[in-house]
């Protein structure tokens, strides 16, 4: 496996621990308390990547990021359902749902953008993404 393969993978590990203990703390201590912990593993694997002087360091932060995010995407839907008048209840997680997805395609994009670096692609695509 190479380097590049390892440190992008460990997040999906993150994210499959994540859930499953998100979870499990959503009903030990409820959806508040579960994000904010979900927050600060977030915070903490991005300090850790953004510091990290070596690949294995960088991967140790991407685990963390990875339980973040996994214990965020499993707690928020919940939050906000919970959180919402009955009668439009699922407006909003279906408006989280579609907005993570879109901004996911919208990342394709710009990565998309991205393989052929040429000086007017660049220019171009950061345009679109500043006016819509």
């Amino acid at each position: 496996m190479t380097k590049q393969k390892a440190i992008v993978s460990r997040a999906l590990v993150g994210v499959i621990i994540g859930a499953s203990v998100g979870g499990w703390m959503n009903d030990r201590f409820g959806r508040k308390i579960t994000i904010l912990y979900a927050d600060a593993l977030f915070f903490a694997g991005s300090v850790i990547m953004s510091v990290a002087p070596n690949s294995a360091v960088l991967v140790f932060g991407r685990v963390f990021l990875g339980l973040g995010v996994g214990m965020a995407s499993m707690t928020s839907p919940l939050y906000i359902s919970e959180a919402s008048l009955t009668r439009v209840r699922g407006a909003p997680v279906s408006l989280n749902s579609f907005l993570i997805t879109g901004g996911q395609f919208l990342s394709y994009i710009d990565n998309l953008g991205f393989t052929r670096v040429r000086t007017y692609a660049i220019l171009v695509q950061q345009l679109f993404f500043l006016l819509f």
